[in-house]
């Protein structure tokens, strides 16, 4: 009677960590496309330039100074619309009428097949459906050191397959940037380091490590690029 209960137990837990996963990919293909809608907005309203590295679309009348290169940790991630030009607030409500909230970025590594919405913040939601922005770090859009946190058993897996030149995307409802990795690390969970700000534009990824550990990983594995323009 116990084992079959035991047999039961387990058999119910891999159908709902399944199933958690396979939602937490639908919510991840869905927001995906509504922030390439509300992109698409954007960039018509405000028309768009290119160059090598970086693409910028050209701010209103109404848009303020560009965020500060590092945030301190009492200021959030989440989106300040008192400070968002109208075309820009008209993109984000377009695709939030129903609740679901709009990533800050959409990150890219191509060469490993990776494309995740970056959100606000990293509660557990989050993580399951993409990555999100660790606090105290700097904005998408901004010239800092932009941090990023997902689960290893997640979509930042991929990132045991990341070597260093690899190039990065960024893209934010403002802008889309290029980084190229520069370094891999594994550090302890106290060392604070790869989340210092930077005098070049950079992005650090973070998760968990070792990426196949059973249990709480006991290490942290970074990946740092910094902006190819």
């Amino acid at each position: 009677m116990l084992e079959t209960a035991c047999w039961t137990g387990g058999v119910l837990l891999i159908v709902l960590y399944f199933g958690a996963r396979a939602y937490g990919e639908m919510e991840r293909r869905q927001a995906v496309a509504s922030f390439t809608q509300a992109r698409s907005v954007a960039e018509a309203e405000n028309g768009g330039s290119s160059d090598a590295g970086r693409i910028e679309l050209a701010p209103s009348s109404t848009d303020t100074e560009p965020s500060s290169p590092n945030r301190g940790p009492d200021q959030t991630h989440g989106p300040d619309q008192t400070q968002w030009s109208a075309s820009r607030i008209r993109a984000y409500t377009a695709v939030t009428a129903e609740g679901a909230p709009l990533p800050e970025a959409l990150l890219r590594i191509r060469r490993v097949e990776l494309e995740v919405p970056v959100y606000a913040d990293t509660n557990e939601r989050n993580l399951n459906r993409g990555a999100g922005l660790i606090a105290g770090t700097a904005a998408p859009d901004s010239d800092g050191n932009v941090a990023i946190a997902a689960h290893r058993d997640g979509y930042f897996r991929a990132l045991e397959r990341v070597v260093v030149g690899d190039v990065l995307e960024l893209e934010s409802l403002s802008q889309q940037r290029r980084y190229r990795v520069t370094e891999l690390a594994i550090v302890e969970p106290t060392d604070m380091s790869p989340l210092d700000a930077t005098d070049a534009p950079a992005i650090t990824l973070v998760t968990c490590y070792p990426f196949y550990f059973a249990g709480a990983a006991p290490q942290r594995y970074i990946v740092r690029a910094l902006a190819i323009d």
